[in-house]
């Protein structure tokens, strides 16, 4: 088990490596959301899993045209059971 960070030079700089962490994670999520996005409008009753399809919902109010990084909190993913026809 490695020791707990003690002086305040430890601290920050142990601060500042998981916030760049951090931020390297919320990038790359962002990034894969934004191809999920852009893939389930080319086929939206796709099954992401045996008998169950991806519904997203954009609660934005004013549209935009373009996926915009630091938008990504808007989209709302849902997983619905498909209907058997």
């Amino acid at each position: 088990m490695a020791r707990s960070p003690q002086s305040l030079a430890e601290l920050y700089a142990e601060h500042q490596r998981v916030k760049a962490e951090a931020k390297a994670l919320y990038d790359r999520a962002d990034k894969l959301l934004s191809k999920l996005v852009r893939t389930w409008k080319k086929n939206r009753t796709a099954e992401v899993e045996p008998g169950k399809r991806l519904e997203i919902e954009d609660k934005f109010r004013g549209q935009v045209k373009a996926f915009a990084p630091g938008f990504a909190h808007r989209y709302d993913l849902k997983l619905k059971t498909v209907d058997p026809a």
